[in-house]
């Protein structure tokens, strides 16, 4: 039970790092400077613009009818770890992110902080074999449903049909270039964290987070 009770600890904890890169490369970099990042996310940002409503309770909003259609495809303890680590990211997109101040960068730098900051989260929250739902459970879906597919080729659909939808709506066309840089960015990213894990996520946690805390997630 009680290492039952640590492993949960540090996912959770894991989960909290990470989500706190993604709600950076959104809140901070992505949303002022009128560019949309692919997935949920920028759906997310974009419907945020459009009505004003917080960027994490659209992105939960989002997820739910996906969570609906994915579930039997995915499996219980997949879709459990990653409802799990979705509620955890929406949480700092609307109550940690906003308060973090803003940075006076232009908008190639800010697609570029975006992509390195989201590549970062979304890495940490993989190898823990988890996801933040949205684009992740549609693309692991339609592999399953049609494997002849490749995760590129699906990946490519989803977040460039995003990225030409901020164009219209933010009504700049250089937003699909932004666009397009934050996610080769972001895969560059997210490709060499996952060819080169760190040893063990917990002592990465342990660098990050305070010494209380630490001592509560590692094994």
């Amino acid at each position: 039970m009680q290492y039952s009770f640590r492993k949960f600890a540090s996912q959770v904890a894991v989960d909290c790092v990470g989500s706190f890169f993604i709600a950076v490369s959104v809140v901070v970099f992505a949303l002022h400077a009128d560019f949309a990042p692919g997935g949920i996310n920028g759906m997310g940002l974009i419907l945020h613009y459009l009505t004003g409503f917080p960027i994490g309770k659209i992105v939960l909003a989002l997820n739910l009818p996906i969570l609906l259609l994915v579930f039997k495809y995915l499996g219980k303890a997949f879709v459990a770890k990653s409802v799990k680590t979705m509620i955890i990211s929406s949480l700092f997109l609307d109550h940690v992110a906003i308060y973090l101040p803003t940075f006076p960068v232009s908008r190639l730098m800010a697609a570029v902080f975006s992509g390195v900051f989201a590549g970062i989260g979304f890495a940490l929250i993989y190898l823990q074999d988890s996801s933040t739902g949205g684009s992740d459970f549609l693309i692991l879906t339609v592999k399953k449903v049609r494997p002849t597919f490749s995760i590129g080729q699906i990946t490519r659909i989803l977040d460039g049909s995003v990225i030409l939808l901020a164009a219209f709506v933010f009504r700049q066309i250089d937003a699909v270039a932004y666009g397009l840089l934050y996610t080769f960015i972001n895969s560059l990213t997210i490709d060499f964290i996952m060819n080169h894990p760190p040893v063990n996520l917990g002592a990465l946690v342990g660098r990050i987070i305070p010494q209380p805390i630490r001592r509560m997630v590692q094994p």
